[in-house]
């Protein structure tokens, strides 16, 4: 058996010194020694184990606690020692007896057992594993147990420590978080077990948590990084910044449909000559030829795909993404290999797929990093004081990882990306947001915080201050811009936001003119109120992924309040023409927007109803290409908004040829009276030429005409739109 030492260092705190006594004596493993240190004469204490040389008890009020610990550490003879506040308690009687086994059987130097917390009568605690855990991640567990106060990664108290450990220690003179700390890197197996063993007391409403200690030689650094960037700044460490400006976008083929308004973007705003570097492992041909295609069409911007090496990507599956809250894909990591991936490269700028440069980025190029390893702007969630975040003590340090410049310079010559794939690998299930919370802590006091106008956060939690030119938006979270914001926005600014990166998407679509979408599809919708439902009709059009389109809306409303509400829409987004209907019929301007549409297919849709996918009408042509057809038609699901409740006829999401069913056929079969309205359809603008009258007031009969000249009719019997009934 092993000897144990458990020392109490009652620090003029002695209220509760009985009872944690009394819950080290009754203990089944006996092998232990108990050394009591009071800094007041406690005559009553003496008294009692005066005569059992199992109990040492110590005074002297002359010491502070971390020359005290010191003292008794060193009149210790057990082989182990553990240390207990004098407030707290060991559970049960074979407290010791389980800690001395686990550190027979783990051949562990130290055994960090999760503590219970008694607060005003009631017990609490955390379930936790017991698993053998690396240096790293008892830093990162220690960090995390300052959000959520995990008081054994905090103190002394409960842990069970090999004595030989304290030999390595130089300075006892160290709060126990640190001494703690210490005593983990020397530590060969650092053990983690959940046995609740030891009793934490909080009494009333007092607070025992231990604030964490930051200060010059202090801070929680996991690597070498900043003394590093101090020894760049003594030698005045100046890099060479090329003229044509590096660009890194890491993708897969979801975030492709982001890619060509991100890269005409950059080639947009930016006066100097730029090479994007499309890192990836897997993309589709067509993804590949779409790249292919920007590049012809852009003139001072190089796109290069670049792929990822089989080992490489081995490397990154060793990353625990399992427990990533945002379950971010895997290409999200690539970012950190750009050093290895892009070995000619010196300096690079990484944006994510969802943002969109308005400002020159030959600024952020240029940008002197002052010896520092990467530049990167600061996380918005760091404005807010309730947001958790893993660097909670230095919150206005922490960083969003969308927008980085890396000097991969650096980055080789120390070596530094092996180093971090191992911390990441050890810790990544421990984080919140994945590699950037790893990066903020590894690079902790060695980024360049740049200006947030570079990476202006959409939607903004706090509206930024000192912020007069945004030079680049990000578009966080849920708010991406090829999605609808009505469904979710209330934010007028953010919609504005929307809009722009909209126009954008708009005017690469015209530059590139990509294949498939040469087709241009003329959208007429009515809009009969000025209220959220036709926005939200409106915005089912305009967040259209298929680009090459134009949205007719006739205003049949009988006042100025969506003329006046659409204005800034119709100058957001050119592809947006707006008809006031002015007390004419409405019947009499659909013909005149028919007459004057510029598109080769007609779609029609009356507010409130709305398109519910993002991808339909490119979808809908795709089909119409593909099968050389005149018209495609969609299934609708009904809305009933006093019941909040849809309704739909039952669909098979297949492709059918409807050419050779008759008028009459088509027109009473199908339950939702599909071929009875101009909704839903997607037509070839001919079908409406030498029509005669277009009678728009009896769609019935006009869609007879048409369906009667359209030769190749297809049906998609998927739900394509909803149809609003009050």
């Amino acid at each position: 058996m092993v000897k144990v030492s458990v020392i109490v260092l009652a620090n003029g705190n002695e209220n509760g010194l009985n009872k944690c006594v009394d819950s080290v004596l009754k203990q089944s493993y006996k092998d232990f020694e108990l050394i009591v240190m009071c800094r007041q004469q406690n005559d009553e204490l003496i008294n009692r184990f005066q005569d059992n040389t199992q109990v040492k008890i110590h005074v002297d009020g002359t010491k502070n606690i971390n020359m005290l610990r010191k003292e008794t550490i060193d009149q210790a003879r057990g082989e182990y020692l553990i240390f207990i506040d004098p407030r707290d308690f060991l559970m049960d009687e074979k407290a010791l007896e389980k800690l001395v086994i686990l550190s027979n059987e783990k051949d562990s130097e130290l055994i960090i057992s999760s503590h219970m917390l008694l607060k005003q009568g009631r017990f609490s605690y955390i379930n936790v594993d017991t698993e053998i855990i690396s240096y790293n991640r008892f830093r990162a567990f220690q960090l995390r147990a300052f959000q959520l106060s995990e008081n054994e990664f905090r103190s002394l108290d409960g842990t069970l420590i090999k004595r030989d450990l304290f030999e390595k220690i130089n300075d006892y003179n160290l709060p126990a978080q640190l001494l703690l700390t210490g005593l983990a890197e020397g530590a060969q197996n650092i053990l983690y077990t959940g046995l609740n063993a030891y009793v934490c007391v909080e009494e009333n409403d007092e607070d025992r948590n231990i604030k964490l200690v930051w200060g010059k030689g202090n801070e929680f650094h996991f690597s070498n990084t900043y003394s590093i960037v101090e020894k760049n700044r003594i030698e005045q460490y100046e890099p060479e910044i090329p003229s044509t400006i590096e660009v890194a976008l890491c993708i897969d083929d979801n975030v492709m449909d982001y890619m060509e308004t991100l890269i005409y973007s950059i080639y947009k705003n930016t006066s100097s000559y730029v090479n994007v570097n499309i890192i990836y492992k897997e993309l589709s041909d067509e993804s590949l030829d779409k790249l292919a295609w920007i590049d012809e069409k852009m003139s001072t911007v190089n796109v290069r795909p670049v792929q990822i090496s089989e080992e490489l990507h081995k490397s990154m599956e060793k990353i625990s993404l399992g427990h990533d809250k945002w379950q971010l894909p895997i290409s999200s990591y690539y970012r950190i290999f750009l050093a290895d991936i892009l070995p000619d490269v010196s300096r690079i700028i990484y944006l994510d797929a969802d943002t969109l440069l308005t400002g020159d980025l030959t600024e952020l190029w240029r940008t002197d990093l002052e010896g520092n390893f990467l530049a990167a702007c600061l996380d918005e969630r760091a404005y807010m004081k309730k947001v958790r975040s893993i660097l909670t003590s230095r919150r206005r340090e922490y960083f969003n990882s969308g927008v980085l410049v890396f000097d991969l310079y650096l980055l080789r010559k120390y070596k530094i990306i092996n180093n971090f794939l191992g911390f990441l690998i050890d810790t990544a299930d421990l984080y919140e947001l994945g590699d950037q919370d790893a990066l903020n802590l590894y690079f902790l006091d060695a980024v360049k915080l740049l200006d947030s106008s570079w990476n202006y956060g959409v939607p903004s939690y706090k509206k930024y201050t000192g912020v007069v030119d945004i030079k680049l938006l990000h578009f966080y979270e849920r708010t991406k811009p090829l999605r609808s914001p009505y469904n979710y926005v209330s934010d007028d600014r953010i919609k504005e936001f929307v809009r722009l990166y909209r126009k954008y998407y708009h005017e690469a679509a015209e530059l590139t003119e990509y294949r498939n979408s040469n087709s241009k599809i003329s959208i007429i919708i009515t809009a009969h109120s000025a209220d959220e439902d036709f926005f939200k009709s409106l915005g089912s059009l305009s967040y259209q992924m298929y680009p090459n389109k134009e949205i007719i809306v006739l205003d049949a409303t009988e006042d100025n309040k969506l003329k006046d509400k659409i204005k800034s829409i119709v100058n957001n987004l050119p592809y947006i023409v707006y008809y006031d209907c002015n007390g004419r019929d409405v019947v009499e301007v659909k013909k005149f927007a028919v007459s004057r549409s510029t598109g080769d297919h007609l779609y029609f849709l009356d507010s409130p109803n709305y398109i519910n996918e993002n991808f339909i009408l490119g979808e809908l042509n795709e089909i119409m290409i593909k099968n050389k057809a005149d018209m495609v038609t969609s299934t609708m699901m009904i809305f009933y908004p006093s019941e909040n409740n849809f309704a739909g006829y039952g669909i098979d999401d297949k492709e059918i040829d409807i050419s050779s069913e008759s008028i009459e056929n088509l027109q009473t079969r199908y339950p939702g009276n599909d071929y009875n309205m101009l909704t839903g359809h997607l037509f070839d603008k001919k079908l409406f030429n030498d029509l005669g009258e277009l009678n728009f007031t009896d769609e019935k009969q006009l869609m007879a005409k048409i369906l009667a000249k359209a030769e190749k009719k297809m049906r998609k019997n998927s739900y394509y739109w909803v149809e609003v009934r009050n």
